[in-house]
């Protein structure tokens, strides 16, 4: 009993320390300049619901709600977005340590299973408060759900069919939507994970078709909709409905095939995930249920980290509670068609991850530029410039500008300049914060027309901008007057009167 009692307390040192870890490495990240992109976009939207804006209807970015509705929560600071992405991955971590005991019935592999979704998040991109840090934690309480609906040990068993348990299937699709409204590419897990359920539970073929007779499977996918349908009807009464089906669905999708340019990939991918789920299924009496559950989920889920074919590290994110969880699983059980199939899968992602040239960011130099910089060893425009000479120019304009603007006065940047939005707090005039959404979405007109009829106070071109906006510099010839060049950065001011 005494050594059942320490051993009980050790683990839950182990995990504590894990934790502690977490929180460490990721506590310079409070102290980060306000530099990243996506961040910027986020904390600009936040700004402006509240201020009183709409997503979608007054200001525009093309991921679903939630994010930004966590920017606004943090008060459009990224201090207070960051600390919240710090708590919320602790929180995850909780999470897939009690997904491992459940899975796998004891609780070290759980630990492991913790540590490697600690790793799988820090390391790309993990101090960011990506939409995949977010989404991936009430996903990993849908499949926590699935489980409690559940009747498995080591083997393909049967669904538990006590009606009690049918809200756990309708919380499953109900929190795998929430992490949809986080980001949509989330969607594929959640088909691994119905696939996982009502297909690979079958013991023949034939019996697939019973599936569609299962009330569970209805639930689950009343769940999933539900959140889905309650948004739509939410901007629907905002006067919103065209503009957020169009930019969180509609224009999502081409937004997010406009990088590679093809959909010859996407093919490609669609047609390897077939092969190996056809290759699962027909072994699956020789695997595990766990492993074909979290290896479709890995599979299912690589699909969308994949999807736009765009070199973002953070898009890994996606598979991290499942992909440590199957490494959990290989190690325990040694299956060698387990460990097949779990090498395919690695060097599928291996293979993704050069073939679209993903980019990578330094962990050791930033770590040593904070340090240095805490030491005081460092001037601050030097830790700045660390993140980029962007990053120290962006404080410059933000600050000349804040100085001479009033808080309710609209600011337009032509250019890659939401972080100089987020760090004014001065909104845009019209609903894009950056020069990219408004030729990807052939915004321009409307740009133009939002400028002529708010009267930013100050209009920014950025020298970096990658394309042109004549008509623009044709109202600036017009109506403003150059007052400042601060670095990349040409600063307009209105005429007075004009």
């Amino acid at each position: 009993m005494r050594q059942s009692a320490k051993k009980i307390r050790n683990i839950k040192l182990i995990l504590l320390g894990i934790i502690i870890l977490n929180l460490i490495l990721r506590t310079p990240s409070l102290f980060d300049p306000v530099s990243y992109g996506d961040e910027c976009i986020y904390l600009t939207l936040g700004q402006a619901f509240n201020k009183g804006f709409s997503f979608y209807r007054d200001i525009h970015d093309n991921k679903p709600p939630f994010l930004y509705f966590m920017a606004a929560l943090a008060g459009g600071k990224l201090f207070w977005l960051r600390l919240i992405t710090i708590i919320w991955n602790s929180l995850n971590i909780i999470l897939i340590y009690k997904l491992g005991k459940k899975l796998f019935k004891k609780k070290e592999p759980g630990l492991l299973g913790a540590f490697l979704f600690f790793i799988f998040t820090f390391l790309p991109e993990g101090r960011i408060a990506n939409g995949e840090i977010f989404m991936v934690l009430p996903a990993s309480l849908g499949l926590y759900f699935s489980l409690k609906a559940t009747d498995f040990k080591t083997r393909v068993k049967k669904i538990v069919p006590e009606k009690k348990k049918n809200i756990y299937w309708f919380l499953t699709g109900f929190f795998f939507s929430l992490a949809f409204l986080f980001k949509v590419p989330i969607a594929f897990d959640f088909i691994g994970l119905i696939l996982g359920f009502f297909v690979f539970l079958k013991k023949k073929p034939k019996n697939i078709l019973s599936s569609f007779k299962e009330k569970p499977l209805y639930l689950a996918i009343f769940g999933f909709s539900l959140p889905i349908v309650l948004s739509i009807f939410y901007y629907t009464l905002k006067g919103a409905f065209v503009p957020y089906f169009r930019s969180a669905l509609l224009q999502n999708i081409g937004y997010l095939s406009s990088w590679g340019g093809s959909n010859i990939g996407l093919y490609i991918r669609a047609l390897l995930i077939l092969i190996l789920t056809v290759f699962l299924f027909r072994w699956r009496q020789k695997l595990s249920f766990v492993f074909c559950l979290l290896f479709l989920m890995t599979l299912y889920g690589l699909f969308g980290v994949f999807l736009s074919e765009r070199p973002y590290p953070h898009y890994l994110i996606e598979i991290a509670p499942w992909l440590a969880l199957l490494l959990v699983q290989v190690l325990k059980d040694k299956n060698k068609k387990e460990i097949l199939l779990s090498l395919v899968l690695f060097l599928l992602t291996i293979f993704g991850v050069f073939n679209y040239k993903y980019w990578w960011y330094p962990n050791l130099p930033y770590y040593k530029n904070f340090i240095k910089f805490g030491l005081k060893i460092s001037q601050k425009d030097d830790f700045f410039r660390f993140f980029g000479e962007k990053t120290l120019n962006d404080y410059r304009v933000a600050k000349y500008l804040k100085i001479r603007s009033q808080k309710q006065d609209n600011l337009f940047v032509w250019g890659d300049g939401a972080c100089i939005y987020a760090l004014s707090e001065r909104l845009p005039p019209g609903r894009y914060t950056v020069n990219y959404h408004i030729y990807d979405f052939n915004g321009y007109s409307e740009t133009l027309g939002a400028i002529k009829e708010k009267k930013p106070k100050f209009i920014v071109l950025l020298d970096s901008a990658k394309k042109d906006f004549p008509e623009l510099r044709t109202h600036l010839a017009l109506h403003y007057f150059k007052v400042n060049q601060i670095g990349e950065a040409i600063i307009y001011k209105k005429i007075v009167n004009n």
